[in-house]
């Protein structure tokens, strides 16, 4: 992840095919839905 932020200010982010969140580096870093699917923690709803 440090590298990905290092390198860009913007990223599009898909899990299986699906566009799952866009944006600022930042912000997609926050996103539940991010950290569940490519870390493994559950989602909140």
């Amino acid at each position: 992840m440090r590298a990905v932020m290092a390198l860009t200010d913007r990223i599009v982010v898909l899990n299986h095919g699906k566009l799952i969140a866009q944006g600022q580096a930042a912000d997609v870093m926050k996103d539940t839905e991010v950290v569940s699917a490519y870390l493994g923690r559950p989602a909140q709803a």
